[in-house]
């Protein structure tokens, strides 16, 4: 495999299939060097053109060599339930994501790090809490809490019954071989309101648009398994937060803090994640960024990855990083 300067396309194994990733390296990059590392993982349900993609070039900007890949099911990876949300099988394409990295002569093992995007935020802060390889992770816009989410957020009336509908739906796929695959973001149902005067959502705005949409990301899709949130409401990250031993910071926009703002308020999950980490820990709250608008518009991504690379830098494990 031969690796240059810019984005390269690779593969790696996980759990026995091969995943589909792109490999982004500095300007300059020389195949005898040694480089600091990042791993990055997405926000649900995204392919690796999206928001890791766009972390990925900053990142290789500043002189690291970042992997953002499809995890099994997803985008250009093999998988045959397609577009699952299963966090515990995402866990370990992280953990063999991390592993691939190792093997790469130019990776700088001492300056690994981690960065979970969204609900990825919570599956990478449970790696980091039992893989040490990691000498540091990140978080942006994460959804760490999801105990909080959902078991703390519905009545046992409520979250049993959407459990319900999540194992008639496995156990339809596992008697007739199909699965159904669901729109789980209401992408659908809002399409309708805006046609009907209403204004988009943040997540409506990426997900459906031109902005990262299937209109330019084909391998993108916003429908999911009818079964798919029986594992995201186990992965709880805040759960672990004070065993987490590894350097962490989460990075939320400001929006995302005031659940008054009508946007989607994740950051007081990144925050309590935080409260509760053990040290070394920072927050960092960028001012005027949404949830999503920490995804990809450049003003904002720009700080936090000058945030997280700076983060990164002080909890390295070798000389690599000081110049």
């Amino acid at each position: 495999m031969s690796i240059a300067s810019g984005r390269n396309d690779i593969t790696f194994k996980s759990q026995g299939l091969t995943l589909a990733a792109h490999l982004y390296t500095p300007e300059g990059f020389g195949e005898g060097g040694s480089y600091p590392a990042v791993v990055i993982s997405s926000a649900f349900n995204q392919v690796k053109e999206q928001t890791g993609a766009v972390y990925g070039k900053r990142l290789a900007e500043l002189g690291y060599v970042a992997i953002s890949f499809d995890h099994i099911g997803y985008g250009n990876s093999e998988g045959e339930i397609r577009n699952n949300e299963n966090a515990f099988v995402k866990i370990e394409s992280i953990r063999d994501a991390i592993s691939f990295m190792g093997t790469l002569p130019f990776v700088d093992r001492g300056n690994l790090f981690g960065l979970g995007v969204c609900a990825s935020g919570g599956y990478m802060a449970l790696v980091a809490t039992t893989d040490k390889r990691l000498k540091a992770v990140a978080s942006v816009s994460g959804m760490l809490g999801n105990k909080a989410s959902y078991f703390e957020a519905m009545d046992r009336e409520t979250v049993t019954g959407l459990i319900a509908m999540q194992n008639a739906g496995r156990q339809k796929a596992y008697e007739t071989g199909v699965v159904d695959y669901v729109d789980a973001l209401g992408m659908g149902a809002e399409e309708e309101a805006i046609k009907a005067g209403a204004t988009p959502s943040e997540g409506y705005d990426y997900y459906m648009t031109e902005r990262a949409g299937a209109q330019t990301y084909p391998n993108y899709s916003h429908l999911s398994p009818s079964f798919m949130l029986e594992a995201p409401m186990l992965a709880d990250a805040t759960s672990y937060a004070s065993y987490i031993y590894t350097p962490f910071m989460g990075i939320v926009g400001s929006k995302a803090m005031d659940p008054a703002s009508g946007m989607l308020c994740t950051g007081p999950l990144t925050e309590t994640f935080v409260d509760r980490a053990s040290e070394p820990k920072e927050f960092v709250e960028i001012e005027g960024a949404s949830h999503v608008d920490l995804y990809d518009k450049p003003e904002f991504v720009t700080q936090a990855v000058e945030a997280m690379d700076g983060f990164f830098k002080k909890h390295g494990g070798s000389e690599a990083l000081a110049a």
